[in-house]
């Protein structure tokens, strides 16, 4: 694996493969509607876009099922290699342990000429997460990058709070640091990652509003 890191994380190849993968992730066609293409080697949905005839027409290699509640992918022919991960949606659930197997496959794929599509059941939080702790290990991407580049082609990607806990640590091992950080949105007494807060704002705000006029009365 180390090997592997080190061919993998040349920086002057992964400038490129960087800019090819931006330049590369126009909107697929209408046929591919909820199928998002991160790079040129790796694609992400939910399982009813993982279809024989998708997985055919992109030449995918390699498909990663992260979610053990589904059957089988269903595989054109000639089949892809197939991996399935077991881990359900739970943010109590390690799915810290499968990020280096998981992201080296990807890798691996990608370094043979190969393509990999990752999904679960809504390309939103499992697979979300396995494709961001690729971009953290293999492109050496803060997860704050990560994220909103992943986000900027799939708005509705959201790991689940543990997962993206997880994700914080892994960042912390691969990288040495951590551009994301856990806050308390009063409004659901709960910490979620700072990248959510955007999404709570309006209900943070119209929260503060009611609590400063209970205390009024």
């Amino acid at each position: 694996n180390s090997l592997m890191e080190k061919r993998s994380c040349n920086p002057e190849h992964f400038t490129k493969l960087h800019a090819l993968g931006m330049q590369e992730r126009q909107p697929l066609p209408a046929k591919h509607n909820g199928l998002s293409r991160i790079l040129p080697s790796l694609y992400l949905c939910g399982a009813n876009v993982a279809r024989p005839d998708v997985l055919a027409e992109l030449g995918v290699t390699l498909i990663i099922n992260v979610a053990p509640e589904l059957p089988d992918t269903p595989l054109p022919e000639p089949p892809p290699a197939y991996l399935r991960i077991s881990i359900l949606d739970k943010g109590e659930n390690d799915i810290m342990k499968h990020f280096d197997e998981v992201t080296s496959r990807i890798e691996t794929e990608r370094l043979n000429g190969g393509t990999t599509l990752v999904h679960c059941v809504a390309g939103v939080s499992r697979s979300t997460s396995i494709c961001l702790a690729y971009l953290v290990r293999f492109l050496r991407m803060t997860l704050r990058d990560a994220f909103l580049y992943v986000k900027a082609t799939r708005p509705q990607i959201r790991p689940n709070v543990g997962f993206f806990r997880q994700l914080i640590a892994y960042e912390s091992e691969i990288l040495g640091l951590s551009t994301v950080s856990m806050i308390f949105i009063e409004a659901i007494g709960q910490e979620v990652p700072d990248v959510y807060a955007p999404q709570y704002k309006a209900m943070e705000q119209f929260y503060m509003k009611h609590r400063k006029h209970a205390r009024r009365r």
